[in-house]
């Protein structure tokens, strides 16, 4: 068997690499891929993994940007947020991919045949859902006028992705996020959506679900391509 080229590989060029990966994952990270997965970035810039997605959104953030009393207070809420996301997907082994305007996208690498991988998933929301209304409640006590609804939703996929250095940044493309982006479009706020995919395989894991208190039931939610409803998963949390 042929010797994999990663430890021969430059150790300014994996410097580098390793530079590029703590901006975006938990501390150690390129130790969750594989050495061929490392050879690639270096060579290819891209590798192909199994990730599991959240995407988030801050339901009704311009209307609330619109009513903050001074734009520098909305502005510090942001990266608050950005902040708290970014430290708890890292504290769960998982990896911030970017702040999109009025949400995120974060990801774990989930190798196939580890289902217990998937777990960290729910830990995520379950965390991140508080710590938000947290500092939506501080936002609340700057703004004019604050419209009902206000908070964050979560819409969460699995699957096949491709990791992507651009410039000195790493991005993850591929159907998940269009999977994710659908369940958080159908979601309130303070609501965990599922794609079906990743719901199928978290529902298998029924011990744990049951020690956690953490239940999934099956729903359906109306999107643009599947108007009509495509089966999801809710995750409702103790």
């Amino acid at each position: 068997m042929t010797e994999s080229a990663t430890p021969t590989l430059d150790p300014s060029a994996l410097a580098e690499l390793d530079a590029v990966l703590s901006r975006h994952g938990p501390p150690g990270a390129r130790n969750q891929l594989s050495e061929t997965a490392v050879e690639d970035l270096l060579t290819n810039r891209s590798t192909s993994v199994e990730a599991s997605v959240v995407v988030g959104d801050l339901r009704l953030s311009t209307i609330v940007l619109r009513e903050s009393v001074q734009t520098t207070l909305f502005a510090r809420f942001i990266i608050g947020f950005t902040e708290a996301v970014r430290s708890l997907a890292n504290a769960s082994g998982g990896w911030f991919d970017k702040f999109t305007g009025d949400g995120f996208i974060a990801y774990w690498i989930t190798p196939a045949g580890e289902p217990a991988a998937l777990r960290d998933v729910p830990e995520f929301c379950q965390a991140l859902l508080p710590a938000a209304g947290s500092l939506v409640a501080n936002l609340r006590k700057t703004s004019r006028n604050f419209p009902v609804g206000v908070g964050l939703s979560l819409g969460a996929d699995a699957g096949p992705c491709e990791l992507v250095m651009v410039g000195e940044a790493l991005t993850l493309v591929g159907s998940p996020i269009v999977g994710a982006s659908r369940m958080v479009a159908g979601a309130k706020s303070g609501q965990t959506l599922l794609n079906v995919y990743l719901g199928e395989q978290i529902a298998a894991e029924r011990e744990w679900l049951v020690d956690t208190g953490i239940e999934l039931e099956r729903t359906s939610v109306s999107t643009k391509e599947y108007p009509q409803g495509q089966e999801a998963y809710e995750l409702r949390f103790p």
